[in-house]
């Protein structure tokens, strides 16, 4: 009985929020403010330091009020206590999600399987802090006894993008640090790119897979391991250039790796959540063990602003909710994301793998259909580059895609100001996306400006806004390593939540798997190992086949 009122809530809460969805047509954003005198307070939340406003969505207060009690009916705290808890939430690997273990205090307690996970965490903080220390000071040089100048991480996915979106963002905190690359992509290009710049004898490189088994790390890493030898290093030596990161640490003992070169980290912690963990070891040899705790501290803060707030001021259960809406809303099914800080350049990519692979389901919990349309596809570039790219058709073109700004103030102040024209121009773009510009202002613009009255009428349908087009605003204030973690950690947080919206488990990424074992029968077939499967398609058979042929010709 308990379970069929739960799932009646769960269904009536949905129609509700369903059929006010269909009414958001109608909704003109900036009419809002003057409508409704507790807009700003409703939609304005801060978090672990970050401010967030959702004042600019086509969303009324009434509306925000059934989104939460859809949350409600989905049983959001619940989900969100078991997962900060260690329950088994990835429901299909019977796994923990447990990365919030990864920033608690060390003393803390978490049992998971009946082992306390934090002794291992302080122990492998330890480990990298003590590497990392050795590293930057060189107290552990290269094989010919120079300082390590550079580091090559090895790794995809989450083994990369975290990484690799961090060190960019915090550059400014590494001028003690050595240079960090990330090689992730098999194509042989890619690397023959990278070694062009690096020495191997002053390189360390670190081999980051959770599995140890992932075909384009496993590749990339023997032919660097073939480079670090052929420049005559010896292979007693190679310990001096070469960590691994994994899971399972016997594999990477099995492959020549002695136990003081591995870093490992566990089934509990998902590699799009892995940053925290010893895949963030490039990023604490960059910035160093301080400001890398320091990161660890903003992720801390937005975790307890995620167990502790009330859920109408919960920021990453009202980003959830925001993309709920938007994707019922409205007709398309885009969410861009553009940060205002060169150094988040990477953000749109980063996220478009947490977000895009941990919730791009079509099935839930139960293995049946979603009832909802899930999550958007995640673009974006760093404003204001974008600017002079696809705003023209987040204006004036036919879909509405919903925009998040996040802007970071730079640190310094600028001779040209331009710190000041970058914050202006987020501001103006989230304004001028809500505000538009009708038919009449267009043409009176143009006839104040010199252009006669038939010439206007004509030109002004080419300058109509339509606006009404929602954003969000995030403002992280400075971009130091304490904002960063906790802007990640709200984006973790956010992307758990819609999950349990959805009633779909975004800790499992089977999708990325049926690709992989087709390319592996794909590779025998052009290398002539095997015949084309008699149900190969034709087209597939078509272009493998000259494929084939390219290659022989090399």
């Amino acid at each position: 009985m308990r379970n069929q009122n739960h799932k009646l809530s769960y269904q009536n809460a949905l129609a509700q929020v369903t059929e006010r969805a269909k009414s958001a047509a109608t909704i003109r954003i900036a009419d809002l403010f003057g409508n409704e005198p507790g807009r700003m307070q409703a939609l304005c939340v801060d978090a672990a330091g970050l401010s967030l406003d959702l004042s600019k969505q086509r969303i009324r207060l009434q509306d925000l009020s059934a989104l939460l009690g859809f949350a409600q009916a989905c049983g959001f705290q619940a989900q969100r206590d078991a997962m900060l808890r260690g329950d088994p939430v990835n429901t299909t690997e019977n796994r923990a999600a447990a990365h919030t273990a990864l920033r608690r205090p060390v003393t803390d307690t978490l049992v998971v399987d009946g082992c306390n996970l934090m002794p291992m965490v302080a122990d492998s903080l330890h480990k990298m802090r003590e590497f990392s220390r050795q590293i930057r000071d060189a107290r552990r040089s290269g094989s010919d006894g120079r300082k390590i100048t550079d580091v090559l991480n090895i790794g995809i996915g989450g083994s990369q993008l975290g990484p690799l979106l961090a060190c960019q963002a915090l550059r400014e905190h590494a001028s003690d640090g050595p240079d960090v690359h990330f090689l992730a992509n098999i194509d042989p290009g890619s690397w023959q790119a990278l070694r062009a710049r690096l020495d191997p004898r002053t390189t360390l490189v670190i081999v980051a897979s959770k599995s140890w088994r992932t075909a384009e790390t496993t590749r990339n890493a023997d032919a660097v391991r073939q480079w670090l030898l052929e420049s005559g290093i010896a292979t007693t030596e190679l310990p001096r250039h070469l960590v691994g990161i994994t899971a399972h640490p016997e594999r990477a003992r099995a492959s020549g790796l002695a136990d003081d070169s591995i870093f490992p980290f566990w089934d509990w912690v998902g590699g799009r959540f892995s940053l925290w963990s010893a895949i963030g070891l490039p990023l604490m040899l960059a910035i160093g063990p301080d400001a890398f705790d320091q990161m660890l501290d903003g992720a801390r803060a937005m975790d307890e602003h995620f167990a502790g707030a009330a859920p109408e001021r919960n920021a990453p259960l009202l980003l959830a909710l925001t993309t709920l809406w938007n994707r019922l809303a409205l007709p398309g099914a885009s969410e861009a994301v553009i940060p205002y800080c060169d150094a988040l350049s990477r953000l749109p990519a980063y996220l478009q793998q947490l977000q895009m692979e941990s919730n791009g389901k079509s099935v839930d919990m139960d293995g049946h259909p979603v009832a909802l349309p899930t999550i958007p596809v995640i673009w974006g570039e760093a404003g204001t580059d974008a600017q002079h790219s696809f705003f023209q058709a987040l204006h004036q073109g036919t879909a509405v895609h919903p925009v998040e700004f996040v802007i970071a103030v730079p640190a310094q102040p600028d001779a040209q100001r331009r710190d000041y024209a970058l914050v202006a121009n987020a501001l103006a773009q989230a304004e001028a996306l809500m505000r538009g510009r009708d038919l009449d202002t267009s043409r009176a613009e143009l006839i104040a400006s010199g252009v006669d009255e038939s010439r206007a009428a004509a030109l002004a349908a080419h300058r109509v806004h339509p606006g009404n087009r929602p954003s969000t605003t995030i403002l992280l204030g400075e971009l130091t390593p304490y904002s960063f973690g906790a802007l990640i950690a709200l984006y973790e947080h956010k992307t758990a939540a819609l999950g349990w919206l959805w009633r779909i488990n975004s800790f499992d990424q089977w999708g990325v798997e049926l690709g992989k074992q087709l390319a592996d029968r794909m590779e025998a077939c052009l290398l002539g190992d095997a015949s084309p499967p008699s149900d190969m398609d034709p087209s597939t058979a078509s272009l493998l086949q000259r494929l084939r042929e390219m290659l022989a010709k090399r």
